[in-house]
């Protein structure tokens, strides 16, 4: 992992709880990366798609958790959220190992 992100990423988790600043601070930081690896392939290859398609599911979480938060959903399907969340994290780490 990258130093500066490895650092950043803990100390948002510092004091075990995220704020909406330090959220907008990952993502200033993910944009950044992104717009670096899309300047080598100017922004139509399949890198860029799949950059575009994160930022739309990081959109689509934080709009889903608000609606659940909001419909005051149940614990059973929170938890079943974010196992699907973090399943999907560990098939992007498996794909990364595989092909990589």
């Amino acid at each position: 992992m990258d130093k500066f992100l490895e650092q950043m990423i803990n100390e948002i988790y510092a004091d075990a709880k995220v704020s909406p600043s330090e959220v907008i601070k990952l993502n200033k930081f993910a944009e950044e990366t992104i717009d670096k690896l899309i300047s080598f392939e100017g922004g139509d290859g399949v890198s860029s798609a799949m950059c575009r398609s994160f930022q739309v599911t990081n959109q689509l979480v934080q709009s889903t958790l608000l609606k659940m938060r909001k419909n005051k959903e149940t614990e059973e399907r929170k938890k079943i959220f974010k196992k699907v969340i973090e399943t999907q994290i560990e098939l992007l780490k498996a794909n990364m190992e595989l092909f990589s």
